[in-house]
């Protein structure tokens, strides 16, 4: 076997350890809680399980073309909050309450793509910076007070079900199967991977890196719009605080889930693990009634576990 051969087969092993270690981590976690707890393994918990996590978990499939990219997105929950407040102040005329909510989404994207594309600015502190604007942006309209007037029927986007599943399931089913196919059996898709693996490389390859960051970054908004949106009518209420921490859950259910930070390695369905690994993770803490304080100290275990098995894998492949 030749040096470029070994370092291959090098590479495609470490890809397996990261593909499968938090995968083995899932089972345990719903094998010893399902030992632990009577009510864990029944179909009401796990079906509120995916309910609870499938609006948040719309801002983490958008947050993946973003990672993938090599790029981050920390203004996801302001969208997500900004987009419920001016959907719920317009829900008594349905249309017009989720095409605004969608633009909110749209405006947010298209901004952090046209600026991190044509400056130097790291996304970190951009996609921050536009975070508190939206959140400003909120505090400003509403003056702190909550919207708790919405309209029956806009209350129905995310109310009542099909079959036996509850309709954000069904939406977020939706979502999760687009962007699966849109990643691995299209072009765009492609294109998204050569620009997380190697900018500069597609570039010369004659992809319009700049357009793939763009569509990545609007995206990542329009999700981010569709979640606040479908939590407003969920709960009722166009909260101020609405979707706080969501941001960072996001990241972390990419990162848990085995997507590469540094882009171009992992995708929807790695995402769709670390969501459930930390949905698993904090409803089985609660069926043990273990003091809330915990979880976060537990996920953040978790993220250094995932983040020193990704770091294994670069190591490996350099």
């Amino acid at each position: 076997m030749n040096k470029k051969t070994a370092l291959k087969t090098t590479a495609l092993k470490a890809t397996d350890l990261r593909r499968y270690a938090l995968l083995i981590v899932f089972i345990a976690m719903c094998i010893f809680f399902t030992i632990v707890s009577d009510a864990f393994l029944t179909a009401g918990n796990l079906i509120d399980v995916i309910r609870s996590n499938s609006i948040s978990g719309l801002l983490a499939i958008g947050v993946t073309y973003v990672i993938l990219s090599g790029g981050i997105d920390l203004s996801t929950e302001a969208v997500a909050c900004l987009a419920g407040i001016v959907s719920g102040a317009l829900s008594s005329n349905l249309p017009a309450a989720i095409l605004s909510g969608l633009a909110v989404g749209l405006i947010f994207g298209f901004i952090n793509g046209f600026i991190l594309t044509r400056t130097n600015i790291q996304p970190f502190i951009f996609t921050l910076a536009m975070s508190q604007i939206g959140r400003g942006i909120v505090m400003i309209y509403t003056k702190g007070i909550s919207i708790y007037e919405i309209d029956e029927k806009f209350r129905e986007l995310a109310k009542g079900t099909v079959g036996p599943l509850p309709v954000p399931i069904i939406y977020f089913a939706v979502i999760i199967a687009v962007s699966y196919v849109l990643l691995n059996h299209s072009r765009l898709g492609r294109y998204v991977y050569a620009v997380g693996s190697n900018a500069e490389a597609a570039r010369l390859s004659g992809i319009k890196v700049e357009r793939v960051r763009m569509f990545v970054y609007v995206l990542s908004g329009l999700l981010s719009a569709l979640g606040g949106i479908l939590l407003t009518a969920r709960t009722s209420a166009a909260e101020v605080a609405a979707a706080d921490g969501w941001s960072l859950d996001a990241i972390s259910a990419v990162i848990i889930g085995g997507t590469s930070m540094r882009g171009g390695e992992g995708g929807v369905f790695y995402t769709i693990l670390g969501i459930f690994i930390i949905a698993v993770l904090n409803n089985g803490l609660v069926l043990l009634n273990v003091p809330s304080q915990y979880y976060q100290f537990i996920k953040g275990l978790l993220m250094v576990f995932a983040v020193l098995v990704d770091f294994n894998s670069l190591k490996k492949k350099s």
